[in-house]
């Protein structure tokens, strides 16, 4: 049975040099500007250079993945991810919900290092091993090879009770393992028990009050994207750092991948929020930014339908999610 508590790695504070400005009156963000609102696709996930202050990346470490609970949200497909600047493998996976090892596996990585802007990863729906059937083999046969077991196979991948295979396709081990390889170093995640009312995400740990709503308009509410939700209003709405931390992408030029325009923040707890599709932005990369501090005007910059932000939170729970 798994830990339904929430287990937080240690991480090194942060001591502001600078006093925030800008601060936001959060009682102004419930007040709503109903013109041309606007909503995001599924934005792809970018990657482009950043400036970031080394000491703080010894912060930038994703909590225990121990408090997945057994009633979370389960996919069942694999999704592909694009590696961001600045991503750590273990923060992903945490994410997702699935073990290091897991994505490793699934892409044929030497290590958990070896990833890099840009790069477009497999992301296994639990943690296990992606096997591409080979015309020799059998459920007994991949179970054997990968240490799995074969009714969970056969479950998982909804296969036929005779465990008929279809030679070329995908089929998901749950629980496998690559027995030749060496275990990372780094934090490991269990399989969530599927759920038809669980969300995407919702495994990940609620903060509470930890971060703020960034900006007033209507909540989609709608996750989307790698743990976003769209807030959409005018353009020109003030938009604010959910959290204090420091911006570790500022970007205000091109389509980058469908952002547009945005930032990404590290927070001192391990966690970081990313703000998209701005019409301007006010901080730029390396700045400390505190709690409430605006940070960019909101736009409809990149894959955009409309006047609005796209806002993503990793290492726990979207507050905006409904």
């Amino acid at each position: 049975m798994l830990k339904e508590t929430i287990e937080e790695t240690s991480v090194s504070l942060v001591t502001y040099a600078q006093p925030p400005t800008q601060l936001a009156d959060i009682s102004s963000i419930t007040s709503l500007n109903t013109s041309n609102l606007g909503q995001g696709g599924q934005e792809p996930l970018v990657s482009v250079p950043a400036t970031i202050n080394e000491n703080f990346l010894l912060a930038h470490s994703p909590t225990s993945t121990d408090y997945i609970e057994a009633s979370g949200y389960r996919r069942t497909q694999v999704t592909e991810y694009t590696v961001q600047s600045g991503d750590l493998l273990s923060f992903i996976a945490s994410d997702y919900g699935i073990s290091m090892d897991s994505i490793i596996w699934a892409n044929g990585l030497k290590n958990a290092d070896s990833i890099s802007p840009g790069q477009v990863l497999k992301i296994p729906p639990v943690s296990g091993i992606i096997h591409q059937v080979k015309k020799s083999d059998t459920i007994a046969s991949i179970a054997k090879k990968y240490g799995g077991d074969e009714a969970k196979i056969i479950e998982f991948n909804s296969l036929s009770q005779n465990g008929e295979l279809q030679t070329g396709n995908e089929i998901i081990v749950p629980d496998g393992r690559v027995k030749t390889a060496i275990a990372t170093s780094g934090t490991t995640a269990a399989t969530a028990k599927a759920s038809a009312k669980a969300k995407p995400f919702s495994y990940l740990p609620d903060l509470g009050n930890y971060f703020m709503q960034p900006a007033s308009g209507r909540n989609w509410g709608k996750i989307h994207g790698r743990n976003g939700v769209d807030i959409a209003n005018s353009c020109g709405t003030p938009i604010y750092a959910a959290a204090d931390g420091l911006v570790s992408v500022a970007d205000s030029s091109g389509y980058n991948g469908g952002f547009g325009k945005y930032i990404k923040i590290a927070h001192p707890n391990g966690t970081e929020t990313l703000y998209a599709h701005s019409m301007k932005l006010l901080v730029a990369s390396g700045q400390v930014v505190g709690r409430g501090q605006q940070i960019m005007l909101m736009g409809t910059t990149g894959r955009s339908t409309g006047c609005h932000l796209h806002f993503e939170v990793h290492g726990a729970r979207n507050l905006l999610a409904k």
